[in-house]
C-alpha cells in the first residue's frame, strides 16, 4: 500500500472542508466523530497508506472525553451556571449520560475511567448512540452519501474500516483537521438560541469546550520530582520553587493529557521550549525515563486517580515527530537553539511505531 499522492491529500482536505460547509448538523455528534476518527488515526493508525479499522467502541470512548469537560456547567454571565445544549431539540442524549456519570464520580474522569462497570456501561451506551446516529449520518451532504471516510453501510459490525489513505490524511493534516472542527463545534454551540442567556457577549466558549486547562497539572509535581532527582528535565540542573509542568509532545500539537507525557522543567525552560518538540536527546531521556521507572510512575499515577497510558503516548510521540520529519521542521535543544531533528528518533521510538 502506498501513501496518497499530493493531489489526493489535497482533494481529502477539500472533502473535510464540504463536509463541514454542506452537511446538516443538528448536534455536535458530528465533530465529535470527526475528531475522534482523526485521534484514533494518529494513536492507531501508520502512514503507510493502509485502511484502518477502527472498533466503534474505541470512538465512543474518544467522545465521551470531549464531552467530560462539556458537560459541565457553564459559568453565565451573571449567574448561576447550566450545561450548555449540544443539540437543536433536546439536551443531547450523550451529554445526558455523561453528566449522570459525573454525578456518580465527583466529576473525575480519572475515577471514571478506574470504576470498570460504569466506564463499560458508559462507553456501551454512547456507543449505541454512535452507531445509531453520527456514523451512519456524518457523510450525508444534502440527499446525497459522500462517503470518502469509510463505506456508508448500516450493519451490526462492531468497527468501521477508513478507505486506504484516509488514517494517512488524519495524520498528516491532525492538526487542521482539529482546527476546522473545533471552530465548527464552538460556532454550533454558540448559534443555539438556547445557549445565548450563558454565553451573553463573552468570547471564552472556545476555552471552555477546549482549553488546556483541562486537569490540575499540580497532581503531577511530586510525581516527576521524585522519578526526576529534584532535576529539570530539560537542562538537568536542580529544580527551585520556579518549576513547571511540561506537555513533552506540546498540547498545541495533540491536546489531551495522559500521565507519561508529562515532565517537570523549570519555568524558564518550559518557556523557552514553547510548542515545540524537543530535540532527540530530550527524547532518549523521556524514553529512558519512562523504562526505569515505568512501574513506579504507573502505580502513582493510579494512586493520584490521574489518567494515563503510556502506549498511546508513545504512538503520539512517535506520531509527532514523524510530522516534523516529514515537513523538514526544527526541534529544540536549549535556550533558543533549533537544530535538525536527527534520524535517531526512529529507533528510539521503535515500539511506538
Amino acid at each position: 500500500m502506498t501513501p496518497p499522492t499530493p493531489e489526493q491529500q489535497v482533494s481529502f482536505l477539500g472533502n473535510i472542508q464540504r463536509l463541514m460547509a454542506e452537511g446538516s448538523f443538528v448536534a455536535t455528534y458530528k465533530h465529535a466523530l470527526l475528531l475522534a476518527l482523526a485521534d484514533l488515526s494518529v494513536e492507531r493508525g501508520d502512514d503507510t497508506g493502509a485502511p484502518l479499522v477502527v472498533p466503534i467502541p474505541a470512538i465512543a470512548e474518544k467522545i465521551v472525553i470531549y464531552y467530560w469537560r462539556q458537560a459541565l456547567p457553564y459559568p453565565a454571565v451573571g449567574g448561576s451556571g447550566a450545561v450548555l445544549m449540544q443539540n437543536t431539540g433536546r439536551q443531547a442524549a450523550i451529554i445526558r449520560l455523561v453528566t449522570e456519570a459525573h454525578a456518580l464520580t465527583g466529576g473525575s474522569l480519572a475515577t471514571a475511567k478506574a470504576e470498570r462497570r460504569l466506564w463499560t456501561n458508559l462507553v456501551a451506551d454512547v456507543a449505541g448512540v454512535v452507531k445509531r446516529m453520527p456514523l451512519w449520518k456524518l457523510q450525508r451532504v444534502g440527499g446525497d452519501v459522500f462517503d470518502f471516510l469509510y463505506a456508508h453501510t448500516i450493519d451490526s459490525h462492531a468497527s468501521v474500516e477508513l478507505r486506504p489513505g484516509v488514517a494517512y490524511c488524519f495524520r498528516r493534516f491532525h492538526g487542521l483537521v482539529e482546527h476546522l472542527v473545533r471552530g465548527a463545534w464552538v460556532r454550533f454551540v454558540r448559534d443555539l438560541t438556547a445557549n445565548r442567556s450563558l454565553l451573553g457577549d463573552t468570547a471564552s466558549l472556545d476555552e471552555f469546550l477546549f482549553g488546556a486547562a483541562r486537569a490540575d497539572l499540580s497532581v503531577y509535581r511530586p510525581i516527576l520530582l521524585e522519578v526526576q532527582g529534584h532535576q529539570c528535565f530539560y537542562c538537568t540542573r536542580r529544580l527551585d520553587t520556579t518549576m513547571a509542568v511540561d506537555h513533552f509532545v506540546p498540547w498545541s500539537r495533540y491536546p489531551v493529557d495522559l500521565g507519561h507525557n508529562f515532565v517537570l522543567a523549570h519555568t524558564a525552560c518550559n518557556g523557552r521550549k514553547k510548542d515545540r518538540l524537543a530535540a532527540v536527546e530530550h527524547l532518549e531521556h523521556w524514553c529512558v525515563r519512562n523504562d526505569r521507572h515505568g512501574v513506579t510512575l504507573d502505580q502513582a499515577f493510579r494512586e493520584a486517580s490521574v489518567v494515563a497510558d503510556r502506549t498511546t503516548s508513545e504512538r503520539v510521540t512517535h506520531w509527532a515527530y514523524e510530522q516534523v520529519e516529514a515537513d523538514g521542521g526544527l526541534v529544540w535543544m536549549s535556550d533558543d537553539n533549533l537544530v535538525p531533528l536527527s534520524t535517531r528518533w526512529r529507533s528510539l521510538l521503535a515500539t511506538g511505531a
